[in-house]
């Protein structure tokens, strides 16, 4: 999905949100950055969504979601986010006019049938892995977008508030590429499938950010070497990148985040704390049964699933964001 955001109002709609996140629990803990009014594009493209519906030899079923929503005993669950056809995203996903405006800074390849960016010195190059917090593809009747779930927008979720954020730090035009890391999280052997994320580093990456954890409910066992595992592959095919790990934002569960604290320290990567972020999740950051959020269709969608419901709300993601950007820095 590819997505410029040219509006210097949303620009300063997101510089509201990023000042009222964290601060409407009084624990921002760090002087707010102020987000700069710039010209220079900012593109996000969540890379999952596209290959989805590429055609390709490569197995879908790596990427497919469970066919259940359901929730274990320490309250973690899984949504179902299979679109009624796998055609249907298609025609949302990415608009040819704006692939076909692109500057020279930009290189495209295929990765897994997969159009990608490739990170170039000519501009400041993100790549965010995640689960449905960091992005999440349609799920019929309950979710209706690419984007975090439960922001009301898509510029509203904390990935796109990061990325127009970065715009306003460097003279760089921004690429952000979102990496669906579910498949990753579930997986029994997670190491087999590093691979498919290897092509989306190189040494012109500037900054990664991992959220992962809230779908790690079984094969557990492996987790210290999973995690280290991914941080090491993306250190050697990132080398000069900063690295950023998240704490969990849902229900977090101690051997989860002990096994990344262990690959940060291993790999002298920054883990982000999400307490400040949880400490206000069920008064100001947790969405709700009811609310009202935005599609790719263009149309309003009111939130009736519980899981849905139990993601971060836009001042939710505007805290985890002003979190990632306190860790930050460009040059």
């Amino acid at each position: 999905m590819k997505k410029k955001i040219y509006s210097n109002l949303i620009l300063m709609m997101c510089a509201v949100f990023l000042f009222a996140g964290c601060a409407a629990n009084g624990n921002t803990g760090e002087t707010q950055q102020e987000v700069q009014e710039t010209e220079h594009k900012s593109e996000v493209r969540s890379a999952f969504v596209e290959e989805k519906v590429t055609e390709t030899t490569e197995p879908e079923e790596a990427l497919q979601p469970e066919d259940d929503t359901s929730a274990t005993a320490d309250g973690r669950g899984e949504l179902n986010t299979e679109p009624e056809t796998e055609t249907e995203p298609a025609t949302e996903a990415v608009p040819e006019t704006e692939t076909e405006t692109e500057t020279e800074t930009e290189t495209e390849t295929e990765i897994n049938g997969v159009k990608a960016i490739i990170a170039s010195d000519k501009t400041f190059d993100y790549v965010a892995l995640g689960n449905s917090v960091t992005c999440n593809d349609v799920a019929e009747g309950n979710w209706w977008g690419s984007w975090g779930m439960a922001a009301s927008s898509e510029e509203k979720d904390y990935i796109h508030l990061v990325a127009r954020w970065l715009g306003g730090q460097t003279p760089k035009d921004v690429t952000t590429t979102v990496l669906d890391l579910k498949k990753w999280e579930v997986a029994q052997n997670r190491n087999a499938i590093l691979a498919d994320y290897e092509g989306y580093f190189n040494e012109h990456t500037d900054l990664v950010t991992i959220q992962t954890g809230e779908n790690i409910t079984s094969f557990k066992e492996t987790l210290g070497s999973d995690y280290n595992s991914l941080v090491k592959l993306i250190k050697e095919k990132a080398p000069n990148a900063q690295i950023l790990m998240l704490g969990e934002t849902l229900w977090p569960s101690e051997d989860i985040e002990a096994a990344k604290r262990g690959a940060c320290a291993a790999y002298g990567v920054p883990f982000v704390e999400m307490t400040d972020f949880l400490n206000g999740y069920e008064a100001f950051y947790r969405s709700a049964i009811g609310a009202v959020v935005s599609g790719a269709d263009g149309g309003q969608h009111t939130i009736t699933n519980e899981v849905v419901a139990a993601h971060p709300n836009d001042e939710g993601m505007a805290c985890i964001a002003q979190l990632v950007i306190n860790h930050i820095s460009v040059h």
